[in-house]
C-alpha cells in the first residue's frame, strides 16, 4: 500500500508540474468566423531556453522566438511581424493571433489543449486534381484544388492564375474535409465535400475561409487535363519600347535607378516582392540560388519591396530579417507599399500588375523581355521544378545575346 500511495503522489505531483508549464504538444485552434482552422503547436524549454514550432499536418516551421512568463505565452513570427499571445491555464491555452494587416493590425482568438489532432486516413476517392471555381461577389475565377496523400492523411494546396496559396493539411470525414494553412501570414481554412452519384461526375463543393471572417463558396470538378488556369507569363505585359525604369532608396536610404552602372549591359531580373508575402519566401532561395550560378556570366538581380506598414524604419527592418534570412547577396530597395494599384502606378510601364511576387526578365539593354507574374511554390511539385527550368532557360537565352554596341567596350 505504501508503494501504491507513493506512486500516487509521484503522479500527481508530475501532473502538477506539467499543467504550469507549457512544455508539451498542443491541439491549436484559429477561432475564424466560419469554422475552426487547426494547427499543432509544439513547445520545449532545453538548455538555450525555449523553442517550439507550428505545424501544418507533418510539415513544421520554428517560431522566430518563444517567451515563457508566469502564465504568460508569446509565440513570435518574425518573418511577418506576427505573433500569439497565450495565458496558460492548466491544460489549456487562450488568447489571440496578431500581425500587422494592411488596413491595420489583424486579430484572431487563439485557444490550445494538450495533445495531438488525431489524424484521419484519407480516401482515395478525394485524391486528384480538381478543377475549381471560386464564386465570389464580383464574379467568377478559376482555381485548381490538388489532394493527395500525405504522411498525417489527406494534403495538398490551391493553384491560382498567379501561383499557390502554400501547403493544406488536415482532417476528413466520410467524404467532408477541412484542410488548412497557417504559417504566420496566410490564414486559410479549405472546406468541402464530395458529391455527385450514379452517371453524375465527380464534384467537390465547399468554403474557402480566407482570414477572420471572408468566405468564398466553391465547385470544383475533376480535372480532364484540359487548360483551366493561364500560364503565369500571361497576367503582366510591359511597354518594352524603352529600357524599364524604377527608382527606390536602398536599405541605407540611396536611392538607385536603372541606370546605375551595376546593371548596365546586364541581364537583370527584376523581383516585385514583400516580406509579408510567403509565396515571395519561397521564391527567394530559388532567386539567390540563380544569382549565384550567372553572376559571373553577367547576371544583376533588384528585389523591390512592397511593405506593410508604410512606415520606413518598420519596413527597413523587416526587408533587413528577409535579406539576412535567405542570405541574399543582390541589391533590395524600398519600393513602396504592399497596394497592388499603389505599386502599379510607381511602376507605369507594366500592365495588369496583379501579384506578388511578379519576376521580370531584362535583356542587357534594359527592356522588358519577360514577365512571369506568380510563383508556383514547393508544395506545386512539378510545377515548381518547371517554373524553376523555365527561369534558368530564359536568364541563359538572355545572356547569350550580344551587348547593345552603344555599350560594348
Amino acid at each position: 500500500m505504501r508503494g501504491t500511495a507513493a506512486a500516487t503522489v509521484l503522479a500527481l505531483a508530475l501532473l502538477a508540474c506539467r499543467s504550469s508549464s507549457p512544455a508539451d504538444e498542443w491541439r491549436a485552434v484559429l477561432d475564424l468566423a466560419g469554422g475552426e482552422l487547426r494547427f499543432g503547436v509544439a513547445l520545449e524549454n532545453g538548455d538555450s531556453g525555449w523553442r517550439g514550432e507550428l505545424c501544418n499536418g507533418a510539415k513544421c516551421q520554428p517560431f522566430s522566438a518563444v517567451t515563457v512568463g508566469g502564465d504568460s505565452v508569446l509565440l513570435e513570427m518574425a518573418d511577418y511581424a506576427a505573433a500569439i499571445t497565450a495565458r496558460l491555464q492548466g491544460d489549456s491555452l487562450t488568447g489571440a493571433y496578431r500581425n500587422v494587416g494592411n488596413r491595420g493590425p489583424r486579430v484572431i482568438p487563439f485557444r490550445a489543449a494538450r495533445g495531438r489532432w488525431p489524424t484521419s486516413p484519407d480516401p482515395g476517392r478525394l485524391v486528384g486534381r480538381w478543377d475549381a471555381t471560386w464564386m465570389g461577389d464580383f464574379g467568377t475565377s478559376p482555381r485548381v484544388i490538388e489532394l493527395r496523400h500525405g504522411d498525417a492523411g489527406l494534403e495538398g494546396t490551391i493553384i491560382s492564375n498567379t501561383g499557390d496559396y502554400g501547403h493544406f493539411a488536415g482532417q476528413v470525414q466520410g467524404d467532408s474535409f477541412a484542410l488548412t494553412h497557417f504559417d504566420g501570414s496566410y490564414v486559410y481554412l479549405l472546406t468541402g465535400e464530395l458529391g455527385g452519384g450514379a452517371g453524375v461526375p465527380d464534384t467537390l463543393r465547399g468554403l474557402f475561409h480566407a482570414g477572420l471572417r471572408a468566405q468564398t463558396p466553391w465547385i470544383a470538378v475533376r480535372s480532364t487535363g484540359g487548360p483551366h488556369l493561364k500560364p503565369l507569363t500571361e497576367n503582366t505585359q510591359a511597354d518594352t519600347a524603352e529600357p524599364f525604369h524604377f527608382a527606390f532608396p536602398d536599405l541605407e536610404g540611396r536611392v538607385v535607378t536603372e541606370r546605375d552602372p551595376r546593371f548596365a549591359g546586364k541581364v537583370v531580373v527584376v523581383d516585385i516582392f514583400g516580406t509579408w508575402c510567403p509565396t515571395c519566401h519561397d521564391a527567394a532561395p530559388e532567386l539567390v540560388k540563380l544569382y549565384q550560378a550567372y553572376r559571373e556570366q553577367g547576371l544583376e538581380i533588384v528585389g523591390l519591396a512592397y511593405e506593410v506598414s508604410g512606415d520606413t524604419g518598420v519596413d527597413r527592418r523587416q526587408v533587413r530579417r528577409y535579406r539576412d534570412k535567405f542570405r541574399i547577396p543582390f541589391t533590395l530597395l524600398l519600393a513602396g507599399v504592399n497596394d497592388t494599384e499603389a505599386a502599379a502606378a510607381s511602376l507605369a510601364q507594366l500592365q495588369g500588375f496583379t501579384s506578388f511576387p511578379t519576376t521580370i526578365f531584362l535583356g542587357r539593354d534594359g527592356k522588358v523581355r519577360r514577365i512571369h507574374a506568380g510563383f508556383y511554390g514547393p508544395a506545386t511539385g512539378a510545377q515548381h521544378a518547371k517554373q524553376v527550368r523555365d527561369w534558368r532557360q530564359e536568364v541563359d537565352r538572355l545572356l547569350a545575346e550580344k551587348r547593345p554596341a552603344a555599350l560594348s567596350p
